[in-house]
């Protein structure tokens, strides 16, 4: 069975492919009524080019000022934690509790 592609996997959680910057792109998502995003990168900052390598979830306000991110093993990881029942803002707040539950470990 073939793998599915990133921007399948990543389109079936509900996010899009957007130009970031220099014709470079990343995965994001944006959580309405705040305005405030979501982009998903590799850890070079650039789209991920695989499912099995380490992700970056990063949220940012309206403006583009940096909030927090969180680090992901994979593109499998992150999808147990974002949870597709749920509204966006819960997702988020999701993500970043397992950030910091990472950080006690």
């Amino acid at each position: 069975m073939q793998e599915e592609s990133v921007l399948e996997f990543f389109q079936a959680l509900g996010f899009e492919e957007i130009d970031i910057e220099d014709g470079l792109t990343a995965l994001s998502v944006e959580f309405a009524p705040t305005g405030n995003y979501a982009l998903i990168t590799n850890e070079e900052g650039t789209l991920p080019e695989k499912l099995r390598q380490n992700l970056i979830f990063a949220c940012y306000t309206p403006e583009g000022a940096y909030q927090w991110s969180v680090g992901f093993k994979n593109a499998y990881v992150f999808k147990e934690i974002w949870s597709t029942g749920e509204p966006l803002d819960q997702r988020c707040e999701a993500v970043r509790q397992y950030g910091e539950s990472k950080e006690t470990e």
